[in-house]
């Protein structure tokens, strides 16, 4: 009986550090990416204002949403994969976490040139 409540204990402190571990993670994760979407935007608007000729952009809308959609497959499935595995450190969702950013910068680049047209 003594062994059983030491492995509920191990499991329960277990369990506590995967959640602290997602937790972690997903922090970092929402914070980078509030970083990547603010400079992204402050990119594209300092070079909105740069030019002097009010230009249109050359690409159809479907390129636009086609990106949107792309961009939206790499923000679910970065997020799919860090809660397929919870228990990794930030180190190993790192890549993860870029997946997720890239797909952040993508659809705020392509909602803005869709916002423009």
């Amino acid at each position: 009986m003594k062994k059983r409540s030491q492995v509920n204990k191990a499991i329960k402190g277990l369990e506590r550090v995967e959640e602290a571990r997602l937790k972690k993670t997903l922090i970092f994760t929402f914070i980078f990416c509030l970083v990547v979407i603010t400079i992204i935007v402050l990119v594209q608007l300092y070079g909105q204002n740069k030019i002097s000729i009010g230009c249109s952009y050359l690409d159809p809308i479907t390129i636009d949403f086609l990106a949107f959609f792309a961009a939206l497959f790499l923000f679910i499935e970065g997020f799919a994969r860090i809660f397929e595995h919870p228990n990794s450190t930030i180190k190993m969702q790192l890549t993860r976490t870029f997946r997720i950013a890239f797909g952040c910068a993508i659809m705020t680049l392509h909602i803005m040139q869709f916002l423009h047209k």
